[in-house]
């Protein structure tokens, strides 16, 4: 015969069960101590390899664009790579190359970001 469920085991007149359960369990450890979780490591660790080869193709587009302002005979473009104010003029003219430079940048920012992101240990209270 089953036993009767324990009054913590029952919210609303509903019996919890499964991970609803667990779950309630797991908080009213006032320790914390059963608070334990896989981390994921081998899966993070294959997230953040292809993140960096996700990195690598505009890491070398950006410095081929760098290193063609760097030896153009335009001044602007050369003053482009010195002055954000001079990229951000010049890349509203799409005829320019500093569009796709800034373009390139702002792709880079959002790809390192989530990489930093998933690079972070992970924040554990205590």
């Amino acid at each position: 015969m089953a036993a009767a469920p324990k009054q913590h085991d029952v919210e609303l007149g509903h019996i919890r069960d499964g991970y609803p359960a667990l779950a309630a369990w797991i908080g009213r450890d006032p320790d914390n101590e059963t608070f334990v979780f896989r981390k994921f490591d081998r899966l993070s660790a294959r997230n953040l390899l292809h993140l960096q080869c996700q990195l690598i193709q505009p890491e070398d587009e950006i410095d081929k664009l760098d290193d063609e302002a760097r030896k153009s005979s335009d001044l602007d473009a050369r003053q482009a790579s010195r002055r954000w104010e001079t990229l951000k003029e010049l890349a509203k003219n799409p005829a320019r190359p500093e569009e796709a430079r800034l373009a390139k940048a702002d792709e880079l920012a959002v790809k390192i970001r989530e990489y930093r992101e998933c690079h972070r240990p992970a924040n554990v209270s205590s």
